[in-house]
């Protein structure tokens, strides 16, 4: 049977709205359309992203705290290095500042059914025996000099133009030649496709996280690998200096990878 204390705090968990959120005086409107223009939006990163619950500091004004940054890599390491595509998994208002979670954060999480067990009197177990991935994101905290007013997404995204840069063409600027007619579509989307060269990819999804090299049936190949479970993976391989193949791999549970998507021309 089911552990009802476990239950009863899951939902009261659920249920409640933290103080910090209320004491802001930004209109719940704005609140909302920020949460709905910004989860889940990409953006290429400028500056190394520390590990551990502290993240990055940043003031509205566009100043970094560098010595924080620097204290927090130097004890934790780096999450996310530059010029890598990263996303806005999450966005947590506080009284004078918003927190954006990066590539799933740093914290470990749990789910509601994590506080569940199951099982006859004393003996009893959770119902998810898995282990917690290790979190490989990290977070900025856009840090404002009052309590939150109402803004507008575009006004948030300029504050945070010192660190992440939201604007799909600038990559391009990057490549020392036209992008191909056939491929602007894919990197104004921030994706490779069969064919780029590696410039092309550069432009459409900047510098992967890893780079594998391997040889297959006498054939040289490498793997650009962007992303990390349980969030999209996407593996671009390359023969000499262009695409032959794109697989995509949505996270699963525990970190598993599940094919998504992809793209071979053989």
């Amino acid at each position: 049977m089911l552990c009802q204390s476990h239950i009863a705090a899951t939902f009261l968990v659920g249920i409640t709205i933290p103080s910090v959120v209320l004491a802001s005086d930004i209109q719940p409107q704005s609140r909302m359309a920020i949460v709905r223009g910004l989860t889940a939006e990409y953006a290429t990163l400028k500056i190394p992203l520390p590990r551990g619950k502290k993240g990055l500091l940043l003031n509205a004004n566009g100043q970094v705290d560098q010595e924080g940054l620097k204290r927090e890599i130097t004890q934790n390491g780096t999450a996310v290095q530059p010029n890598v595509l990263v996303q806005i998994t999450q966005v947590e208002f506080q009284d004078k500042e918003i927190i954006f979670e990066i590539n799933g954060g740093s914290k470990h999480k749990s789910k509601w059914y994590d506080h569940i067990e199951v099982g006859i009197g004393n003996n009893t177990q959770p119902i998810n025996q898995q282990a917690t991935a290790t979190p490989t994101g990290s977070s900025i905290s856009l840090i404002f000099p009052q309590k939150l007013q109402d803004m507008t997404v575009e006004e948030i995204k300029n504050s945070l133009s010192p660190v992440l840069d939201f604007d799909p063409t600038s990559p391009m600027h990057t490549v020392t030649r036209p992008i191909p007619l056939q491929f602007r579509e894919a990197v104004q989307a921030k994706k490779a496709a069969v064919g780029m060269d590696q410039d092309t990819v550069l432009a459409a999804m900047g510098q992967p996280q890893r780079k594998v090299r391997e040889t297959k049936d006498g054939v040289e190949q490498e793997d650009w690998i962007y992303g990390s479970p349980p969030f999209k993976v996407t593996f671009v391989t390359f023969e000499e200096d262009q695409v032959v193949n794109v697989k995509e791999y949505e996270g699963g549970i525990g970190g598993e990878v599940q094919p998504s998507s992809e793209q071979d021309p053989r």
